[in-house]
């Protein structure tokens, strides 16, 4: 996993240590090391408030660990900025995870679609049944 120059990353505090990388449901799906088997360092899209009011960094690959995942974060207590806001700092996340906001959208649009199916089924069965 090589890091990309156009986006800010983060590395490990200690860096003969490991800092586990967890998925959007807080679930640990793999590790940052020390070189020459792991990688210390990772891109980053943003930082964010999260579980037990702690502070994270959102990775910009959640791919490529051991287990699959939407989204990945490491702790900002055991890491810190690569280059501090060189060449690109790291913003706060929006509020809002857009992938729930899509989530609950579209089950939104298939209930609705569910019920207006049930609903022409409806009308047509009266139809046949008055014919």
């Amino acid at each position: 996993m090589g890091l990309d120059a156009n986006y800010p990353a983060v590395t490990m505090n200690d860096p003969n240590g490991h800092v586990t990388v967890y998925n959007q449901d807080h679930l640990p799906i793999g590790q940052l090391g020390p070189t020459p088997f792991e990688s210390p360092s990772v891109n980053v899209t943003c930082k964010r408030k999260a579980w037990e009011d702690a502070d994270w960094y959102r990775l910009l690959n959640p791919e490529g660990w051991p287990f699959p995942a939407d989204e990945a974060y490491v702790s900002a207590d055991e890491t810190h900025e690569l280059n501090p806001g060189q060449p690109y700092p790291i913003p706060q996340c929006a509020s809002g995870c857009p992938i729930k906001i899509g989530q609950a959208a579209a089950a939104g649009v298939l209930a609705i679609g569910t019920v207006a199916a049930a609903a022409a089924w409806r009308r047509k069965r009266r139809a046949l049944d008055t014919a």
